[in-house]
């Protein structure tokens, strides 16, 4: 597929030549991971061609997939997926440069296209779609601008070869004044003789990646708005306000981005409990920040119950509470109440605030697993299938399987074996419906292979 790839700067034959086969590969090849390749390549042709029936035969393609029944599950995700990971950079070109192999993004321009049209279409989508669509724009609000993901127009092959010169900035002469006494700059009065500046091409990539995800952020408030759409999909949008400080933004756009939330704030478009979520988000930051660095505000027995607690105080606090769980864990004092297992293996209603509420939990709770807090693993295949039997979607399933996939830690550290575990997760992904739910489970798998590599 890199070969088919390299053919959007070639000669216009050459480009209907390599878009016809990407088409063909996509629509009809048997196995499915060889129709996600071409997918893959189809979706950066569909930006990067500078042919304009090129891109539109191409953009068409990514349509139809994401419109029509037709088209499996896991196909859709791939347009989206491959949308974002052009926008971030990840899917771009390789080059050769004096024998070394260099990967490039494309324009930030391109990039640009690539984003609206993923939002452009948005309305369109199912809500399993929708949710996996946040799911992808909050992986590119959370990308961090580097080297490696740096567009072709900014940063040159000269560039990529420095990485110390990126990260520390190019050594440049300080430059002394003529009338300057010389026994002052021998006695180091002016510093050293050189010093560090951030390069051009760094600053300007920041900037533009900063207004790439500019552009995400001004158009959650649309969707935000829709009142008939799933409150899940929109509490998951709103509760990305807690994240900004983790968006590896410039001063500047941070302050804009909280300015943009003070109007959602005000925005009566917005439903109250959406607005109300949104308040409880930024509380959690500015109380303890995010991820938490201080202990829980509330008395212990306040949340010791946390589990029934309504789904504002849940978002607050929460992650603190587990903070403070693994603190006494790793200082080998009891972790004290709420039971984390049962934290995670809770079963919910199926009213908007209870869904919203088990996704919050499970959210964190994986979160604290991955960063070492280890719980009560007894009689887990049975937690585990009974929760994954109460799973009524993807979208319930996938945090779940990601919880499950944090869980093998926890097993090894009491020496219990992973065996059962594997053997149910690989049964539930032989009989999943799609290859989408398939792969959650596999992904279950793999987590724990990292564990226990010889029983996986």
């Amino acid at each position: 597929m890199e070969k088919l790839k390299s053919q959007y700067e070639s000669s216009l034959q050459e480009q209907f030549s390599a878009l016809r086969e990407m088409r063909y590969l996509s629509k009809h090849q048997g196995e499915p991971g060889k129709r996600e390749m071409a997918l893959r390549a189809l979706t950066f042709f569909a930006f990067a061609s500078d042919d304009g029936d090129i891109r539109d035969r191409s953009i068409s393609r990514l349509e139809t997939v994401l419109e029509s029944p037709e088209w499996p599950l896991h196909l859709k995700h791939t347009v989206i997926d491959s949308t974002i990971d052009l926008v971030t950079g990840e899917l771009g070109f390789q080059e050769s440069h004096d024998g070394m192999i260099m990967h490039f993004g494309v324009k930030s321009a391109l990039r640009e296209d690539a984003l609206e049209f993923l939002l452009n279409d948005y309305d369109e989508l199912s809500p399993e779609l929708q949710y996996h669509t946040v799911s992808a724009l909050q992986r590119l609000l959370l990308t961090a601008p580097t080297l490696e993901n740096c567009p072709e127009n900014i940063c040159d092959e000269d560039v990529r070869k420095n990485q110390e010169e990126w990260e520390l900035g190019r050594e440049v002469k300080v430059i002394i004044p003529d009338n300057a006494d010389p026994t002052a700059v021998e006695a180091g009065a002016y510093g050293p003789a050189t010093k560090r500046k951030i390069l051009g091409e760094r600053e300007d990539w920041n900037e533009e990646m900063d207004e790439l995800k500019e552009i995400v952020w001004d158009w959650i408030e649309d969707p935000l708005e829709v009142q008939d759409s799933q409150f899940l999909i929109r509490g998951r949008l709103i509760r990305l306000a807690g994240e900004i400080e983790n968006f590896s933004l410039q001063e500047e756009m941070a302050n804009d981005f909280l300015e943009q939330i003070s109007k959602w704030a005000e925005n009566e478009d917005i439903a109250v409990d959406l607005r109300q979520l949104l308040g409880a988000s930024r509380d959690k930051v500015k109380i303890y920040g995010f991820p938490a660095t201080k202990s829980p505000v509330p008395a212990e027995e306040k949340y010791a119950g946390i589990i029934k607690a309504p789904l504002n105080f849940l978002e607050t606090h929460l992650d603190a509470v587990l903070r403070q769980q693994q603190e006494r864990q790793q200082s080998g004092l009891d972790t004290g109440q709420p039971e984390t297992i049962e934290l995670a293996f809770t079963s919910f209603e199926e009213t908007d605030d209870e869904l919203l509420k088990r996704e919050i939990m499970l959210e964190n709770v994986s979160s604290a697993l991955q960063n070492g807090l280890l719980v009560d693993t007894q009689g887990l295949t049975t937690r585990v299938v009974k929760a994954i039997e109460r799973a009524r979607s993807a979208t319930e399933l996938a945090p779940l399987l990601k919880l499950v996939g944090a869980l093998f830690p926890s097993l090894k550290a009491q020496k219990r074996k992973p065996g059962i575990l594997f053997e149910t997760l690989v049964e539930k992904a032989n009989a999943a419906e799609n290859l989408s739910q398939r792969r959650l489970y596999l992904n279950a798998v793999l987590a724990g292979a990292k564990t226990f590599p010889e029983e996986a």
